[in-house]
This record gives C-alpha cells, structure tokens and sequence, in this order.
C-alpha cells in the first residue's frame, strides 16, 4: 500500500468540522460492515441449515452414511477450500437442522442469526427451546461470546439460573 501523504485541510474550511467529517464517515463505513457481515453469516447459516436438511432426507447416518459424508467432505473441499466442510462440520450441520426444524418459527429466525460456534455450544448443552431462546436474545443483544455463554452455562447446572453476564466476563 502507497504511504499517504500528509494533506492540510483548506484554510476556508476548519480542522474540527473535517475532523467531524472523517468520524461519521468512519461510522458510515463501519455500520456497512456490520450490515454485510451479519447478512453474510445469515446466509452461511441459512446454507448449514439446507446442507442438514439434505442429508437428513437421504438418510445418512453416522452407520450408513459416514463414508458418503467423508466422499462428500472431500469433494466440497476441492470445490470451496476456504470453507469448513469436514465430515465433522457436515455432520453437525445435520444435528443443526434436526435440532431445530421442529421449533417454534420465532427460534428458527433467532438462531438463524447467530454464528456457527454459537449454535454448536448451544447445541450442545441441550438446553430446551425456551433457554436457547432465552440465550441466543441475551447473545444477539449484549454481544456475548461463547466464553461467557459456557461460564453463565457452568453455573447454572440443575434449574435454569440466568446470572451476571458482566461477572462471567470478569470471573
């Protein structure tokens, strides 16, 4: 990349209106980041959810149908090498449709949503629909990592306990 050089706003024109300028600019750049990047993800899920939905239909299992998904996994790689289909990805790609496709439409949509470690880790744990609801909301909305879905998960073993996200982070 070329150093850029050093260019003086004019003198009609002042240092904070510019310096004003370059921050919403900025911000107009970075929300179209996170605009594209969560319509990307949706799409990736949306494609985990139909490959799932595919091998459920042909009766694959981990029985009858591990050779096939090792064949198919090897066959994608050549076709989308920056793309994690593993026989293991595969497979829970699979485990993501059974999970789900049965669900109220309102979960459907809010896992749809969340990236992929995120729905593995709540998949999981084995939570009823109504807890990953409840976590999938508290992801979407405060941002939270895995790392803390796996510390709020820890500590509420037994009845369902939502507890201190900010705690988990710091703990």
């Amino acid at each position: 990349m070329k150093p850029v050089k050093n260019v003086n706003v004019s003198d009609d024109y002042k240092e904070d209106d510019y310096q004003d300028l370059l921050h919403e600019t900025i911000a107009v750049i970075e929300s179209s980041r996170v605009i594209i990047a969560k319509q990307v993800n949706t799409a990736v899920m949306s494609s985990h959810w139909e490959i799932g939905r595919l091998l459920e239909e042909r009766k694959l299992d981990s029985k009858h149908g591990d050779n096939i998904v090792k064949r198919l996994s090897v066959d994608l790689k050549k076709r989308f090498p920056n793309m994690g289909v593993s026989p293991r990805n595969l497979w829970d790609m699979k485990r993501f449709y059974l999970h789900y496709y049965q669900e109220d439409i309102k979960l459907r949509q809010i896992v749809a949503v969340l990236p992929w470690g995120h729905n593995l880790l709540l998949m999981d744990y084995k939570l009823s629909a109504e807890h990953v609801l409840f976590y999938a909301n508290e992801i979407i909305s405060k941002g939270l990592a895995r790392i803390v879905i796996r510390a709020n998960q820890c500590q509420s073993v037994g009845d369902f306990i939502p507890i201190n996200y900010e705690l988990c982070i710091m703990n």
